[in-house]
């Protein structure tokens, strides 16, 4: 089994974080070929932090978010035989920690299928997400596939992005036959995207391998809180790295020490809510409640 994947890469300082080095390295153990691809120029002394890891890096000013480096890292790949050659192709980007836990284990829990990913997301419409997506050569071999990645273009709104490619991906590739599966195994009940709303849980119980950075970033505040966000990472992974990456990218000093019990209690009932009560929940704690946000 021989398997490529495309990383894809953005960071606003141009800068390739210790942690997304990190990540690249832990991929190595299961890719054969790695392609980097960032929608940045990144200077040399950046790029040279790949060396040994990545095997092929484009840096390229684009506006077409993470599909559009998963686009020129796959038509890359095909240039250079990946229809011959491999027997999967991954997407994966930068928008996680991780792993917190090593990944064979986890992927070994994918039943038979033709494209899976770590995790499924139930909202708008069923599909699994694009931050760790594979698809075995049936599928990225197929004309409705290279026509899907041709289609990728700069889109106005990143919600377009998430609706035209993320579920829109899923959803054509079901419609045309194809079935998948996803990793972590959580509780079907949850309709809500677990690696945000039910994170803390996913990494604890289920062994979810990915911190979504975004939480830690302080860009999820009315949605859930990341109080002793610390305990939850398992003491496998180098957490100095999750530190000093949001110490420069956060969007605001988190204050997790108050209400903390009641925050953990609040936030795991918005969890469980359906799209539209949690929505008016998370209203009520931004415009009335303010203080129960982190």
């Amino acid at each position: 089994m021989r398997r490529a994947a495309v990383f894809a890469h953005y960071d606003k300082d141009r800068i390739i974080d210790d942690y997304v080095i990190y990540y690249i390295r832990s991929l190595k153990e299961i890719f054969d070929n790695i392609v980097f691809v960032s929608c940045l120029e990144i200077p040399e002394e950046e790029i040279a932090k790949l060396d040994g890891i990545a095997d092929y890096v484009i840096c390229e000013n684009h506006n077409e978010y993470d599909f559009g480096s998963y686009k020129r890292g796959y038509f890359y790949l095909l240039s250079k035989g990946l229809e011959e050659n491999y027997d999967e192709l991954a997407f994966v980007n930068d928008s996680c920690y991780g792993p917190l836990y090593p990944f064979k284990p986890i992927i070994e829990q994918v039943g038979e299928c033709d494209f899976w990913g770590m995790t499924r997301n139930l909202e708008w419409r069923e599909h699994i997400q694009s931050f760790f997506i594979v698809f075995k050569k049936q599928v990225f071999t197929s004309e409705i596939f290279k026509n899907f990645m041709a289609s990728i273009k700069d889109e106005e709104k990143k919600l377009d992005v998430v609706t035209k490619y993320e579920i829109g991906l899923s959803r054509l590739l079901l419609e045309n036959g194809f079935n998948f599966d996803y990793a972590v195994k959580y509780n079907p009940r949850y309709r809500s995207n677990i690696t945000i709303f039910k994170w803390r849980e996913a990494i604890l119980k289920y062994h979810m391998p990915l911190l979504k950075c975004s939480l830690l970033r302080g860009k999820n505040t009315f949605h859930t809180t990341i109080v002793d966000w610390e305990k939850v990472i398992p003491d496998c992974y180098p957490i100095e790295l999750i530190k000093k990456n949001i110490e420069r990218t956060r969007e605001k000093v988190i204050d997790c020490k108050r209400f903390k019990t009641v925050r953990l209690f609040i936030f795991d009932i918005v969890g469980n809510l359906r799209k539209t009560p949690r929505r008016i929940f998370q209203n009520l704690i931004k415009y009335c409640l303010p203080f129960l946000s982190d």
